[in-house]
């Protein structure tokens, strides 16, 4: 297993889409956060802390797109076949994905918070600013942040499994999460129970980027996301094990 893990960490690393991603992630959350560090006038008690290490939620979308890339690429190029005759075992292969995915979704999940937490915190004290947050509060962020991408690489890794098909797996994901579910808060009362327990809400209380009432503690938001997780990773597996796999 530990060969087999170290295989799928080498298709993901040896591919210029991952680097591409995880360098316009980097890119894109560590520009918008310094803009936003360097030009923003917060009020005197407004958590500047928690508010921009919301950015670093971005990676979340980013995660998404490599878990589902991790099993569908597959797919797309009839690299399967060649793959299944190495290891038969479907299960066992979908494992080592899933370790791999979750392993690059930590990575990305915590240089992108340590980072953004780095750059708020010397910024803010250079600006004289309070970022109104204590050090337990900002390791709270960075860990539930971490957390929360590597869920995110999950969540992509089972819908690419059930899908199959790369482009409505990336398309569909990024359409649920930056317009349906945004949308669907709008809703009276069925938007409340959104915002509290979609992926949105749920990462947000993991992540404690979210604030008021209408909140999950961060650890039940974090288990209601990994069980999002659980679902879609079991509902795919069982396809892939059905399913007739074709060059």
């Amino acid at each position: 297993m530990t060969r087999l893990l170290g295989a799928e960490l080498f298709k993901l690393r040896t591919t210029r889409t991952f680097y591409g991603l995880t360098g316009g992630c980097l890119a894109l959350v560590l520009l918008i956060t310094l803009l936003a560090s360097l030009l923003g006038n917060p009020d005197p008690n407004e958590p500047v802390m928690r508010n921009l290490m919301g950015l670093a939620g971005l990676a979340q979308a980013f995660a998404l797109v490599l878990g589902v890339l991790a099993i569908t690429t597959e797919f797309r190029h009839g690299t399967i076949t060649p793959t299944l005759l190495v290891v038969p075992r479907r299960t066992r292969l979908l494992v080592a994905k899933l370790g791999a995915s979750a392993l690059t979704g930590l990575v990305l999940g915590l240089v992108v918070t340590v980072a953004v937490a780095l750059i708020v915190a010397g910024i803010t004290s250079a600006r004289d600013i309070d970022d109104n947050a204590t050090t337990s509060q900002v390791l709270h962020m960075v860990a539930g942040g971490t957390l929360a991408v590597a869920l995110f690489a999950l969540i992509g890794l089972g819908l690419g499994a059930i899908v199959r098909n790369q482009v409505g797996a990336i398309i569909g994901a990024l359409v649920y999460m930056l317009i349906v579910e945004p949308l669907s808060n709008l809703i009276p009362t069925f938007g409340d129970w959104v915002a509290k327990y979609g992926l949105g809400g749920t990462s947000g209380a993991l992540s404690q980027t979210s604030g008021g009432d209408n909140v999950l503690a961060q650890v039940p938001g974090g288990l209601l996301l990994a069980a999002y997780a659980a679902i879609l990773l079991a509902i795919g597996v069982v396809l892939v094990n059905r399913r007739d796999i074709s060059a």
